[in-house]
């Protein structure tokens, strides 16, 4: 940690090793730091290989990224992308500039940052910063410098809960909005959820709209009622279970959510037009014929 202070300025900085458990995860921090200055403070140019959010907690201060250049005041926040050259000015105000930035890298994290409404040519977001996110900040400094197992996995929680008060909250309005919105939306909730035994009803409670009106959009626009696919993607994983493990017949009934091995073998029959134990039994019957001719 590096830290330079005095009565009315201070600036700080942390660095982190990632260890191997945040690697394996979506995000994870590479350093982070504050700063409290005057107009006299001067930021060196930078080019970085990671992203770094600025937040501007007071005062004001001219971000230049490539050739562009945006000024913004309290509340508002910065991005800096990879391999940008960005370049921060302290603009004089009755109030001294302090920001808070945390650099992160990941999978994730061009995706959250698109959520959160920054684009590379575009790369800030105006007035996000209220009391629960500033509070959340300044947290990220309550504790010692710590490059531990469970400092690095509260600091990655830290950070997903800062993307989560920066991400717009969907209005009822919109995810009401109609069948463009709501149908891919039901359609990601069965592929997540169709092994929990959810019904139709679930679904359209999931996406507020009346389960008969869902129904009838549904298979409009699919081809298919919900049930049915519903019903599609259980087979099909019943089928691949059947043909690449040695789970019992009554096990997979259970893996996708059947009360009991009569209804899933009852709709299984159903579907393929064999039962799950012929099926097998001919599949084990293709593998050993395959074998002897090899």
């Amino acid at each position: 940690m590096g830290k330079r202070q005095h009565p009315v300025k201070y600036e700080e900085t942390r660095h982190y090793v990632v260890n191997e458990l945040a690697l394996n995860g979506g995000l994870w921090p590479v350093r982070m730091g504050r700063i409290k200055a005057g107009s006299d403070y001067r930021f060196p140019q930078r080019m970085i290989d990671y992203y770094a959010l600025h937040f501007v907690m007071n005062g004001k201060v001219r971000h230049r990224y490539g050739d562009q250049q945006i000024e913004l005041a309290k509340g508002d926040v910065f991005c800096a992308y990879p391999g940008v050259v960005y370049h921060h000015f302290i603009v004089p105000s009755d109030q001294p500039l302090e920001m808070i930035w945390v650099s992160i890298d990941g999978g994730q994290t061009p995706q959250l940052l698109g959520k959160a409404g920054f684009r590379p040519s575009a790369p800030y977001v105006p007035g996000v910063i209220g009391k629960e996110l500033e509070t959340s900040l300044i947290h990220l400094f309550s504790q010692q410098e710590d490059n531990g197992n469970r400092r690095q996995v509260e600091l990655i929680a830290a950070i997903y809960r800062i993307f989560g008060l920066m991400i717009p909250q969907e209005s009822t309005d919109k995810l009401g909005a109609g069948p463009a919105v709501w149908i891919p939306r039901s359609i990601e909730y069965m592929n997540m959820h169709y092994t929990e035994n959810i019904n139709v009803q679930d679904v359209a409670a999931y996406i507020s709209v009346h389960r008969a009106y869902f129904s009838k959009i549904f298979a409009e626009q699919t081809g298919m009622t919900p049930i049915h696919y519903l019903q599609k993607l259980r087979m099909e994983r019943a089928l691949q279970l059947l043909q690449q493990t040695q789970h019992s017949v009554t096990e997979i009934a259970m893996t996708l959510g059947y009360p009991d091995l009569y209804s899933f073998s009852r709709a299984f029959s159903k579907h393929y037009a064999a039962s799950p134990s012929k099926l097998r039994e001919n599949e084990d019957n293709r593998r050993n014929i395959n074998g002897n001719l090899t």
